[in-house]
């Protein structure tokens, strides 16, 4: 049987072409979130001894209503600039209006009830031990949290009630969890 070359070449691109769009379809995605609508309220790093609870991020849905966060994207640098995780939000994950949402280094398809999204398909590096996370949605800023060092038990918490983008710039807002799984999809204790 004859095959035309160029044809079968053109379907092979085409494909490719489209297997590549899917994955980058949610980069694409504006979600209708403003500047302080989400707010990073608790980091959970790697934990001493090792567990299976995980490494994963916590925001707050300060927005009022009900918000999608496919397309939502999340850089993680390292503070010195030398290098940059970009994450993705590749499907819908909704959250509550003054709900909590968790986004965790583990697959998505895997993912345990305590995270709402999975993003190990995107992060090829360890995570960082120091950081600045922004929360984008395209190109805008929604919010940013640094953090210096992450607890081996514990995690790093917001300790503001209602948790907001204003108080999570102010270094003494946070403070040590020292619940070793954390509060994730929940409000965080006080800081003393």
């Amino acid at each position: 049987m004859y095959s035309n070359p160029v044809r079968v070449l053109g379907v092979t691109v085409a494909a490719a072409f489209a297997a590549g769009c899917t994955r980058d379809a949610a980069e694409a995605l504006c979600p209708d979130i403003a500047p302080g609508e989400l707010v990073v309220t608790e980091f959970r790093g790697p934990q001493s001894p090792e567990d299976l609870l995980g490494v994963w991020v916590e925001l707050y849905n300060a927005a009022g209503r009900t918000i999608d966060l496919e397309g939502l994207k999340l850089r993680f640098r390292r503070k010195d600039g030398s290098s940059e995780v970009p994450v993705i939000v590749r499907r819908s994950v909704e959250v509550a209006a003054a709900g909590y949402v968790v986004l965790g280094l583990v697959n998505d398809d895997m993912r345990p009830p305590y995270i709402d999204y999975g993003f190990a398909s995107d992060f090829h590096e360890s995570f960082l031990p120091a950081a600045a996370v922004d929360v984008e949605r395209c190109g805008t800023l929604v919010d940013r949290a640094v953090y210096d060092v992450l607890p081996k038990v514990g995690t790093r918490s917001l300790g503001t009630s209602p948790p907001s983008a204003i108080d999570n710039d102010i270094p003494a807002s946070w403070c040590e969890n020292p619940e070793s799984a954390g509060t994730p999809q929940r409000a965080n204790p006080p800081c003393p």
